[in-house]
């Protein structure tokens, strides 16, 4: 009626014991006993700080030195477009000869129809960053201006 029941062997209790010592050793202590945020400049050795180690967008603007980002000389040139009675409108905004749009958008003045639009469907560096180009679109044909800028700024 009763099965027995039997003892594992020696070896394989000696083998689970070494096991939960390796498991248990002095790695897992000194995680415990590091204060948060310890380890700082004087902890580092030079160059052991590498870009591929560097997590995207951890970053701040604070971080770097002054002109290391390359936002110097920026300006917002504006444009916009005719009064069109279509479905469709776009603006495109060149940059300045020697700089490059880093930034752009727009929005459309007059005509808007809710459920309708225009809505903007582009909004997009062209000529390889040399402008900015917004589009807009819409269900049915209506008059509406298109209003755009574009970010431009000396990009090293």
């Amino acid at each position: 009626m009763f099965r027995s029941i039997r003892w594992p062997s020696p070896a394989l209790i000696i083998a689970c014991l070494a096991l939960v010592v390796a498991l248990s050793g002095t790695g897992y202590a000194d995680v415990l006993n590091v204060p948060f945020n310890s380890v700082g400049i004087m902890q580092l050795r030079a160059n052991a700080v590498v870009s591929s180690k560097v997590k995207n967008g951890s970053l701040l603007a604070a971080d770097f030195k002054a002109g290391q980002l390359g936002g110097r000389g920026y300006e917002i040139v504006r444009g916009r477009s005719e009064v069109t009675n279509q479905n469709f409108n776009s603006v495109a905004i060149s940059c300045p000869t020697g700089k490059r749009a880093v930034g752009g958008g727009g929005g459309t003045a007059g005509g808007v129809i809710p459920g309708d639009g225009p809505y903007i469907v582009v909004s997009q560096p062209f000529d390889g960053g040399g402008g900015w180009l917004i589009q807009t679109a819409r269900k049915t044909q209506g008059d509406s201006v298109l209003l755009g800028y574009a970010i431009c700024a000396e990009v090293p």
